[in-house]
């Protein structure tokens, strides 16, 4: 009995041993990365119409939403257009499809930074433009444009 007893406790024993001597920490780890998004990535319009010489200034308006992940900061930028002005009045402007002249105008973002919510939480973003009636009072007649790249970063 005192032989079975003994084999008992030495095969418990031997179970308990091998238990320990395979238990192994093993770390887990993750990094969740920042990032922003437009929530309908089409291109944003901003049409002015038919200006009529002599009418005078006018100003349109578009909303684009975006969303970036939850604590991110991001930095909404505007780049400079296709026909920047470099010179003294530093302006955006937009060039006639036949060549020759252009229209300067002003365009403006109504966020510049922020922090995102998540995801599922969109964030508006108002864009507005502007031309004066000076600018185009005597100018070339036709189709006038410029093509400006949004950018939201986190």
């Amino acid at each position: 009995m005192i032989a079975r007893c003994f084999r008992f406790i030495f095969c418990l024993f031997y179970v308990m041993f091998s238990f320990s001597a395979l238990a192994e920490s093993q770390r887990v780890s993750a990094e969740v990365v920042g990032m922003c998004a437009f929530s309908r990535p089409n291109d944003v319009i901003l049409d002015f119409g038919g200006l009529t010489p002599g009418q005078g200034d006018r100003s349109v308006m578009a909303e684009v939403s975006f969303s970036c992940s939850k604590g991110t900061r991001y930095k909404v930028e505007l780049d400079n257009g296709l026909h920047f002005n470099k010179g003294q009045s530093r302006s955006r402007k937009m060039a006639n499809t036949k060549g020759g002249d252009f229209l300067p105008y002003l365009l403006q973002s109504s966020l510049n930074s922020g922090t995102g919510h998540g995801e599922a939480i969109l964030i508006p973003l108002k864009l507005s433009a502007s031309v004066r009636g000076l600018d185009y009072l005597g100018i070339k007649t036709g189709s006038y444009s410029d093509l400006v790249v949004l950018k939201i970063s986190p």
